[in-house]
């Protein structure tokens, strides 16, 4: 058990945050427009980066869904950067309730859990595809959602489903499936006036997207062994098939306390900011969350290197042998 203070999000760094990458985002893509060839490559990245982070506050939204002093920043969140991402939180919030949930996660079941680490086309199609598509689906799902609502978004699912075997719908909570409608349409809105008053935009816009998509893929291996899947799970694989990295260089591929990553799945409920006082008090207090703390280095080898079950395994070994 922690301390309840770690649990209390704060409405104010939430929106500190999101301003400053949305101001991020902002000056790139001006500066993008008034700047020559060298400086406009240079603004793109700050455009990417800046809405990566502000992007990526979405996930603090599938955490804490009843919590009212939240709701000022979850209608912002949704009706700034959800509506540019076209994702509104909903569409992200069942996918990622299975993926932290005991007995689903790191299952096949787990939609979140892609073994990119042992598969090399899931590998090429998430880590090189999907940030190209990701935008082209989003405004799909948009479109269809402006048009129809959930019920025609629900009869082009099941026609791919069954036709296609592919799924283009996404499993929403009941009583979110109209907000993501209406969300949709203002998202719709934000993308007509785009086209309509600023054309010469558009494909610079794709490109900041596919940007963005490209880091939030990048952080996949970086957060847990996706080698094979298990047959279930407890609360104890939270801790060992999870990755913490110490580096501050990691701010910018894993901003918003993702690089915690250990910390925040044996404790989903924690935001962002405490998660750097919660990391520091698990390494106190549990001498096993330690083994979860690796280096990018150690990541990019892959396979090479002793993962946290396995050094856990090492571990039990050795003490039995010292008992005998």
């Amino acid at each position: 058990m922690i301390d309840k203070s770690f649990f209390r999000a704060n409405p104010y760094t939430y929106f500190r945050d999101l301003f400053i990458s949305l101001l991020l985002f902002l000056t790139g893509f001006v500066g993008a427009a008034h700047t020559t060839e060298g400086l406009s490559i240079a603004c793109y990245f700050v455009c990417v980066i800046g809405l990566h982070r502000a992007g990526v506050l979405g996930h603090e939204l599938t955490h804490r869904p009843n919590d009212k002093t939240m709701r000022p920043f979850y209608w912002f969140w949704n009706m700034t950067i959800g509506c540019m991402i076209m994702v509104p939180s909903a569409r992200f919030f069942q996918p990622h309730k299975i993926h932290h949930k005991n007995g689903t996660f790191r299952t096949k079941d787990d939609p979140q859990y892609l073994l990119v680490r042992s598969d090399g086309k899931v590998a090429f199609f998430v880590l090189i595809v999907l940030p190209f598509i990701t935008p082209l689906f989003g405004l799909f799902q948009t479109i269809v959602a402006s048009i129809g609502g959930m019920k025609l978004e629900d009869a082009v699912d099941k026609f791919s489903r069954e036709k296609l075997n592919f799924s283009t719908g996404t499993p929403i909570p009941e009583k979110m499936r109209e907000e993501v409608v209406w969300l949709s349409r203002l998202s719709f809105l934000y993308f007509c006036a785009l086209v309509i008053f600023l054309p010469q935009f558009v494909v610079f816009y794709y490109a900041v997207l596919v940007g963005a998509w490209f880091l939030i893929v990048l952080r996949i291996p970086l957060e847990h062994e996706l080698e094979r899947h298990a047959e279930s799970s407890n609360q104890a694989d939270q801790m060992y098939d999870s990755f913490s990295v110490e580096t501050p260089f990691a701010a910018i591929i894993q901003p918003i306390g993702f690089r915690y990553h250990t910390a925040h799945h044996m404790y989903p409920g924690v935001p962002y900011h405490n998660l750097p006082g919660l990391h520091q008090h698990l390494k106190a207090t549990i001498p096993a969350y330690s083994n979860s703390i690796v280096s990018y280095w150690d990541l990019i080898k892959g396979p090479g290197y002793q993962k946290p079950n396995d050094l856990t395994q090492k571990q039990t070994e050795e003490t039995q042998e010292e008992t005998q």
